[in-house]
């Protein structure tokens, strides 16, 4: 480590590990980087220091929260020669003789941090001796002085050993498996009960991210042996859950080199024998330990590839069990079975960034001839939709399902995005499956991106955008608030995504345009249509919500939580909308809202629903909603003081106008700070109007305002929030919205 002599020179940005990008943003950058370098060389004089005194506390866990602290705000703000360093010096404070436990967990959990991105060191740069571990690993998972209250354990030490050994097995010296293997083989016997400790011994140590010329010295001295071991006992171990976790890892990280083929049989007849299916009559023992999801389906992604017959493996599989996807089947086994189908596409997702990523990781690099194929990709969606989107009707793993399809749009969108639409319009009209259209909904919210986003594989989904945004509007029911939060999300989600505008012109202005895209442009003249039913839709359901009739309903905590989520999610809504509208729709928008609040009566019940309509064009054009709400609230204001100004503001039990166009107010001057400079004057006035009414909610109300007020004139407030700062009015010569 660093002395006191030592000089730590101002390393350039492209020399440190990775630092926080976020921080050159900054406009105080220039500081943060004196007080990055000014930070690291104390906490580093600081830690040398405790090894130089031979004196750990009360430095050593100061000093290392100091450096976690520095990791949290700065990143890898140092360099590789830092990065190594640090770690060796944990490591030999854990090499420390009757350390505490408190300072090994410690230890545990900055060496967890330091080495948890693994690009960043490679082996040739670190070796780490897993001989340190392995004493602590008796120390901490086989202590038996703390069930006697010989010593106090610090929470969650064993959690921060597994994690550190974890992120430390990938520099594990070569000559590490030979070592791990003597020191065990000895104790491994199938009928005592040693062998569980082995196996999870081997299970944590084993390297298996070796490069291709040390597998003479990896995993090539062990699986066929560990292989046969778990062929021959077939009654289901505790131990066995240690060795699936270790095939699993090792074929993951070693991709093309492992020939599975010959054991393809046995390995899928064992995962569906450990599915513990009900079969008839017949009940599944209790006593059989299922393995882990995510571990099989990372397993069953590591060995395809080459045209092996992996995936004709899997499709046996999966229709074996096709019946216990069925939503009337249902039971504990659903979870398991659904979950089955997002890990596995999840892991093959995660394969395929990793393969195909620009810059490779030194852990993760498969021969060429064994990465997966377009046909490879193509077959494995086809294999696992049927069932996923069997799984969207399940009443009870709809979240599961949901992720399944995520990421199997994310392979192949147009085998998964045409399907589920054609789904939901069959199922709109559907009034005997209600379940049906929340459960379509559900799923195609996940699927927006791959929806509006053009690609050469999938360029029509834009298409189906505007069918899809009106469609969905008689989702918006005020007699069933669930189907209307969900409605609301999967607009959200795709208005966030798009620029409303209507672009219907530029098939006239430009001759680029794929056939495709001309159908989109010509769509989007649907727009205003879309945009006038969904504010006529919403109008009607606040009318509806504050009917004296829902006013005298039963509160309830869970109606109380709807009517807060559509709150949010409608103004949620409208801001999408106006942040990414033409001028032409939002001042269509905007004097709709403000006709609306202009005759509306007010109820506490849905006050909520109207300001998020306020805060939402007021967050777009501060200027000119103020235009037209400000001084209109003013002048009500002051005509309803001037006619019986003492009785009211004396009236403890207040005056509802009065009371709903303070509410507005207080929205209002949450405005940005520079645009309500101008209305100085009427803000004061109605301030100092108001100020004496003795109604508590009023009163309540108009503090509001006034911290309203403050962080306005006082926070740095954006101007823009569009998705693109090109120019999305007409004419589209230079620029075309649908494009984004």
């Amino acid at each position: 480590m660093y002395n006191n002599k030592e000089i730590i020179c101002e390393y350039a940005d492209n020399n440190l590990q990775k630092p926080n990008i976020y921080n050159q943003y900054s406009p105080y950058y220039e500081s943060i980087k004196r007080q990055r370098i000014k930070s690291f060389k104390e906490i580093c004089e600081n830690l040398s220091r405790l090894i130089q005194l031979q004196e750990l506390q009360p430095g050593f866990p100061l000093w290392t929260s100091k450096l976690q602290e520095f990791i949290s705000h700065y990143g890898f703000s140092f360099t590789k020669i830092d990065h190594i360093k640090l770690i060796n010096f944990y490591l030999s404070i854990l090499s420390i003789n009757n350390l505490n436990y408190i300072n090994a967990k410690i230890c545990f959990d900055i060496l967890s941090q330091l080495t948890r991105k693994m690009r960043l060191i490679t082996r040739n740069d670190l070796i780490i001796d897993w001989k340190i571990l392995y004493t602590w690993a008796k120390l901490v998972l086989f202590n038996h002085d703390e069930s006697y209250s010989l010593i106090s354990m610090p929470k969650h030490i064993v959690n921060s050993f597994l994690f550190c050994v974890h992120n430390c097995r990938p520099y594990f010296s070569a000559t590490a498996t030979q070592e791990i293997l003597d020191e065990f083989r000895p104790c491994l016997c199938p009928f005592d009960t040693v062998c569980g400790d082995v196996m999870g011994y081997w299970n944590m140590f084993l390297p298996v991210h070796l490069p291709p010329e040390l597998h003479n010295q990896g995993f090539k001295l062990w699986l066929s042996e560990f292989l046969d071991i778990w062929e021959t006992v077939c009654n289901n171990p505790a131990w066995e859950q240690s060795l699936i976790s270790l095939f699993s890892c090792v074929a993951w990280y070693n991709i093309g080199y492992i020939d599975w083929e010959p054991w393809f049989s046995p390995i899928f007849t064992r995962i569906l024998k450990n599915l513990s299916l009900p079969v008839g009559s017949v009940e599944p023992t209790k006593e059989t330990q299922n393995y882990s999801v995510p571990v099989i389906a990372t397993w069953i992604v590591a060995m395809i590839g080459n045209q092996n017959l992996c995936i004709q493996y899997l499709r046996d599989l999966l229709n074996a069990i096709k019946t216990f996807y069925h939503p009337s089947n249902t039971g504990d086994f659903q979870a398991e079975l659904i979950s089955f189908l997002s890990m596995l596409a999840q892991a093959f997702v995660d394969r395929v960034y990793l393969e195909r990523i620009s810059d490779p990781v030194w852990y993760f690099n498969p021969p060429k001839s064994y990465r997966l194929s377009d046909d490879d990709i193509d077959e494995f969606v086809n294999c696992l939709k049927e069932y996923a989107f069997i799984s969207i009707f399940n009443k009870n793993h709809l979240d599961l399902a949901t992720e399944t399809c995520h990421y199997l749009s994310q392979l192949r969108p147009q085998l998964i995005v045409p399907p589920l639409v054609e789904l939901l319009f069959s199922s709109i009209d559907n009034m005997t499956e209600p379940y049906r259209y929340t459960s379509l909904i559900t799923c195609l919210t996940s699927l927006t991106r791959q929806i509006v986003r053009q690609t050469s594989e999938f360029s029509q989904g834009q298409i189906f955008v505007l069918p899809l945004l009106l469609s969905v509007l008689p989702g918006i029911d005020a007699n069933d608030l669930k189907k209307t939060v969900i409605t609301f999300q999967f607009l959200n989600a795709i208005l966030m995504l798009i620029t409303c505008v209507d672009c219907s012109s530029a098939v006239n202005t430009r001759n680029d345009l794929s056939e495709i895209e001309k159908e989109v442009c010509l769509s989007t003249s649907k727009f205003e249509d879309f945009i006038s039913e969904l504010f006529n839709r919403i109008f009607h359901m606040i009318d509806t919500l504050s009917t004296e009739m829902s006013d005298a309903l039963i509160v309830t905590m869970n109606s109380k939580m709807e009517d807060h989520q559509i709150a949010l999610e409608l103004t949620s809504v409208i801001s999408c909308i106006v942040q990414q509208c033409s001028k032409r729709i939002f001042h269509m928008i905007r004097k709709k809202i403000t006709n609306f609040l202009a005759t509306y009566c007010y109820s506490p019940k849905i006050s909520k629903l109207l300001t998020g309509l306020i805060q939402a064009i007021l967050k777009r054009d501060p200027v000119e909603t103020l235009k037209y709400l400000l001084l209109q609230i003013y002048e009500r204001i002051e005509k309803i003081l001037n006619q019986s100004d003492i009785l009211i503001l004396n009236d403890d039990k207040g005056d509802p106008e009065l009371i709903w166009c303070l509410k507005i107010f207080s929205e209002l001057v949450c405005a940005r700070g520079d645009t309500l400079i101008i209305y100085k004057t009427i803000i004061l006035s109605i301030f100092h109007r108001c100020i004496h009414i003795i109604h508590k909610d009023s009163y309540e109300i108009m503090a509001q305002a006034a911290q309203n007020l403050l962080k306005s004139l006082s926070y740095v407030h954006p101007i823009d929030y569009r998705l693109t700062i090109e120019n999305i009015e007409e004419p589209f010569i230079d620029f075309l919205p649908i494009r984004v």
